[in-house]
C-alpha cells in the first residue's frame, strides 16, 4: 500500500494543502513544505493532464482530484501515475461504487489496461503495477450535497471507499446558506461522526482546520497554496 493509504487506514489525523497553482515549481515547494498530503486540484484548478505529470514528478504522492466522477477521467489521473483520487460531487452509493470501479482493474472494476505504456508502471518498466494496483489506489470521495448526507452511511459502506471527503461551501450552496450558518457546521459534525463510526476517514476543506480535528475530522485540509500566497504577499505589500 502506499504510505498515505496505509496512514489513513490507521486513523492517523493528517493536514494537508489544496494544490491549485499550475507548474512543478508550486507543486515542489509544497511537497517540501512537511504536509501529511496535497491535492493537485483537477476540479477547480487547471485539468491539464501534461502539466499533473509534471507536477506529480515532483510530489510522488500527492491526490489528483479529477474535475468530474468520469471513467476516462480517472484512468488518464492513474495512468498519469496518480496514488491516490479524489472525485468530486458523490451525492449516493452508487456513485460511489462507480468512482471505486473505475481505480480498479477487471475483474473488480473497469479501469483500462493501458499502464503498460504509461508513466503509471514507468512505461512497461515496473512489470508488478498491475497486479499491486487494486490493493495500493487510494480512493477518496467527496460528499458535498443534501442527497449525500441522505445517503452517507451506504457510501461509507462501500467496498474501497478509503475517505469521505466533506465540501462545505457546496453544501451550505445545496442548503441555500452559507458555510458560516450553524446549521451547516451541525450538519457537517453529524457526518464526520457517522462517517468516522465505519471505520472511513472523514476529511474535510473548511475555515478553522483545528475545531474541524476537535469535532473528529481526521483529513484536514488547512488551506490552498494560491490563497496562502495571496494572503502573504498582500502582507508583505
Amino acid at each position: 500500500m502506499t504510505d498515505l493509504k496505509t496512514r489513513l487506514a490507521s486513523g492517523e489525523t493528517l493536514r494537508g494543502l489544496w494544490q491549485n497553482l499550475p507548474g512543478p515549481e508550486a507543486a515542489e515547494i509544497a511537497a517540501h513544505a512537511a504536509f501529511d498530503w496535497l491535492v493537485i486540484d483537477g476540479e477547480h484548478g487547471p485539468w491539464d493532464p501534461g502539466d499533473i505529470r509534471r507536477r506529480l514528478m515532483v510530489a510522488p504522492d500527492a491526490v489528483v482530484r479529477v474535475p468530474a466522477n468520469e471513467p476516462w477521467l480517472i484512468k488518464q489521473a492513474l495512468d498519469l501515475g496518480a496514488r491516490t483520487i479524489l472525485v468530486p460531487m458523490v451525492d449516493d452509493a452508487d456513485a460511489a461504487r462507480r468512482a471505486v470501479a473505475a481505480c480498479r482493474y477487471p475483474p473488480e472494476g473497469i479501469r483500462g489496461n493501458g499502464a503498460y505504456v504509461a508513466r503509471a508502471a514507468m512505461y512497461g518498466a515496473d512489470a508488478d503495477y498491475v497486479a499491486r494496483a487494486n490493493a495500493d489506489v487510494g480512493v477518496w470521495v467527496q460528499a458535498e450535497s443534501r442527497a449525500a448526507l441522505a445517503d452517507l452511511d451506504a457510501i461509507c459502506g462501500v467496498d474501497g471507499v478509503d475517505c469521505v471527503f466533506l465540501g462545505p461551501a457546496d453544501l451550505a450552496a445545496d442548503m441555500g446558506t452559507t458555510a458560516a450558518d450553524p446549521a451547516v457546521h451541525v450538519a457537517m459534525e453529524d457526518a464526520i461522526a457517522r462517517i468516522r463510526g465505519h471505520g472511513v476517514a472523514a476529511g474535510i476543506f473548511a475555515a478553522d482546520p483545528e475545531r474541524w480535528i476537535a469535532a473528529g475530522a481526521n483529513v484536514v485540509s488547512m488551506g490552498s497554496d494560491g490563497t496562502v500566497l495571496m494572503a502573504a504577499l498582500r502582507a508583505l505589500a
